[in-house]
């Protein structure tokens, strides 16, 4: 699989003309990362419908993940989506992270993220969720072979966002996409550092952490 990471700076919302490019690069999956078309929401807001966003990626054959919010019947969600030719999957982030106001903003998801996909079992997690072990079990015990983790993780902590990475990946035995913004919103600084890290704990391939950057991996 030709797997394309999208390191994009925060406020850069439009996530087409990266999906355009990683298409005509001959890119099987485009990834990106936490709540990719709208930046961090940390108040309550209108947000497009789930049903706009599939439609605009109708006219793509290339695989995408990434990390958007919709408002579902329960409320509004943070949430991560697969889309391809037709066929989604969606999963809702478990554990909301309190200094973002997110438990006031979002309804938490109640599932581990496991998706069967036509390529491959793949787990996702969002951001937070990275620090909750049993969550990465769970994952392990459905034997997903990969984990995509697309995150907003600011720069004050991206030393842990890192280390967490790694240290997922030796705890299930999959290969861990994580993706994660660049840039400053009016409230936090983000601090890149995408990486895909092998089974072993080993960094395949691995961003800085200030600047926009695509990660090409092959798996």
């Amino acid at each position: 699989m030709r797997i394309r990471l999208v390191q994009k700076a925060v406020d850069d919302l439009d996530i087409l003309p990266h999906i355009e490019r990683a298409e005509a690069d001959n890119r099987e999956l485009v990834c990106f990362s936490e709540l990719a078309t709208s930046g961090c929401l940390y108040e309550r807001q209108d947000v497009p419908p789930l049903e706009a966003m599939q439609a605009g990626l109708t006219p793509y054959s290339i695989r995408v993940i990434t990390g958007l919010p919709y408002l579902s019947e329960e409320g509004l969600r943070n949430a991560c989506l697969y889309y391809h030719q037709g066929f989604s999957l969606i999963y809702h982030k478990v554990n909301l992270f309190e200094p973002f106001n997110e438990p006031k903003v979002y309804v938490p998801g109640i599932d581990t993220g496991i998706w069967q996909t036509d390529f491959e079992t793949i787990g996702v997690a969002i951001c937070f969720d990275l620090r909750f072990p049993a969550l990465f079990d769970e994952m392990r015990q459905a034997d997903a072979k990969w984990i995509v983790v697309p995150a907003a993780f600011p720069m004050v902590r991206v030393d842990d966002w890192r280390a967490l990475l790694i240290e997922r990946a030796k705890q299930t035995g999959a290969t861990v996409l994580g993706i994660n913004a660049v840039g400053r919103d009016k409230q936090n600084e983000f601090g890149g550092n995408s990486m895909a890290v092998a089974p072993d704990g080993q960094v395949l391939a691995e961003a800085g952490r200030t600047e926009p950057e695509l990660l090409d991996i092959d798996l």
